[in-house]
């Protein structure tokens, strides 16, 4: 019986450990903590010192996320709202198009740049 907690307990252990390394998590992927664009909208490339394999738009807000255009070259494209992210896979650049802000209100939309279990966060906000 003692053999058997023994075995048990080494496999929670590894369990653990093993959930504890497959984990997300936040880093500084070298690229800006957040990006502003006048009400007349634009265009910015951003670029970071690590290659990142997804970029995805995400409004905190609302809880929504943005949505992949397929386009025939090979760069992925997220657009959500006013903000469109071109990218190239496996990049460490950015393309970030704003439409212009028509209503009264700022507004604020966040990247999320994936490089394995690893991820940072850029804010975009708009006059």
């Amino acid at each position: 019986m003692r053999r058997f907690i023994v075995w048990v307990v080494a496999l929670v252990a590894l369990l653990v450990a093993s959930v504890m390394v497959s984990c997300e998590k936040e880093v500084d992927l070298g690229y800006p903590k957040s990006v502003s664009f006048a009400k007349e909208g634009g265009v910015k490339v951003i670029t970071g010192t690590t290659a990142f394999s997804g970029a995805y738009i995400h409004d905190y807000k609302s809880g929504d996320d943005g949505e992949l255009v397929s386009r025939e070259d090979e760069i992925e494209c997220q657009v959500y709202k006013w903000l469109t992210v071109e990218y190239l896979p496996h990049s460490a650049e950015l393309k970030l198009i704003a439409e212009p802000n028509t209503t009264a209100n700022p507004r604020i939309l966040h990247i999320e740049l994936y490089s394995g279990p690893d991820y940072q966060v850029v804010e975009v906000r708009q006059e």
